[in-house]
């Protein structure tokens, strides 16, 4: 039987109070108000929504966030289950934000052993911060054997790789990751840097692919593409793109900067000075003071000669 609304419990007769009791449960002797008062009470407790209480582990992970690490961890160890690697997995990200890294590395391990695999990828990052690089990325790599594709841990192993010096390489995950991801179109921007920062802007080209839209999020990517123009000698090609981020955003000092450049190495000394000029007054660096430097000085103007004073007559 369903619940009976308190109208419903109110009006009922006698018989039918009594059928109300023995269909919930609930004792049907006693005087009728004690009984309806009965049914009434447990109408009131089965309509009224249970308040939501927070758990300890809500509790912990928003003590992490709020930068109590001590304290979550206290109550992470009280909330931890024999059968639930979660609360390890709180436990070691509260260690890490508490700068305990290798018993946060423990208390991952302790959840992987427990079945969760994600947890490798916290053990990565516990492993990163404390700059075990290599041992982060076997972490990665343990994770990418099921997950071959998942963006995070190719993320993150790029990452790595780009800390620990392999720069080219982390470059060609990147890349591969763009090919598994086409709907995350700046993997190829970011793929295509970092073999600008290998030293490689030949393969940085292919990386960025076609010139890419100048929308806002986009124009690191594209003065990026423009510098790896630059470093190949396309110069022509390397000024259509900044000038056209600029376009967008035309107080970005670096797009400035690269301008400048660009038009120095065209010999276009007066735009070079007033695009660098500009540059430095949006961000005063010294990269682009020393580029300053490099713009030749304009030779002075040669004075007139006055002309000679007359010399008077003698008298």
């Amino acid at each position: 039987m369903s619940v009976p609304s308190g109208a419903e419990v109110e009006h009922a007769d006698w018989p039918t109070l009594q059928g109300m009791c023995r269909s919930l449960g609930l004792n049907p002797k006693g005087r009728s108000g004690v009984v309806r008062m009965r049914v009434l009470e447990h109408v009131r407790r089965r309509g009224r929504p249970q308040s939501w209480r927070a758990g300890r582990d809500h509790m912990a992970a928003l003590l992490t966030r709020l930068g109590f690490p001590d304290l979550a961890e206290d109550l992470w160890e009280t909330a931890i289950r024999l059968d639930a690697p979660g609360p390890w997995v709180g436990l070691g990200q509260a260690q890490v934000a508490g700068g305990f890294l290798n018993e946060a590395a423990k208390s991952f391990d302790r959840a992987i052993q427990m079945g969760d695999t994600s947890a490798l990828l916290n053990r990565a990052e516990a492993l990163g911060a404390g700059g075990d690089y290599d041992l982060a990325i076997a972490a990665c790599e343990s994770y990418l054997a099921s997950h071959p594709t998942d963006l995070r841990a190719l993320a993150m192993k790029a990452d790595f790789l780009v800390r620990s010096g392999f720069k080219e390489e982390a470059a060609r995950i990147l890349l591969a990751a763009a090919d598994s991801h086409p709907e995350f179109p700046f993997l190829h921007a970011g793929a295509g840097t970092v073999f600008l920062r290998a030293g490689r802007p030949e393969v940085a080209l292919e990386a960025f692919g076609p010139t890419p839209h100048m929308e806002a999020s986009a124009i690191e990517g594209a003065l990026n593409h423009g510098a790896a123009f630059l470093l190949l000698g396309r110069t022509r090609e390397a000024i259509d793109i900044f000038q056209k981020a600029l376009e967008k955003a035309p107080e970005r000092g670096e797009a400035l900067n690269n301008l400048g450049v660009a038009y120095l190495q065209m010999d276009e000394p007066k735009l070079a000075a007033s695009n660098l000029a500009r540059a430095a007054k949006h961000l005063d660096t010294a990269r682009i003071r020393a580029n300053l430097e490099k713009v030749p000085k304009a030779p002075p103007r040669p004075r007139a000669k006055k002309p000679a004073a007359r010399k008077k007559p003698d008298p």
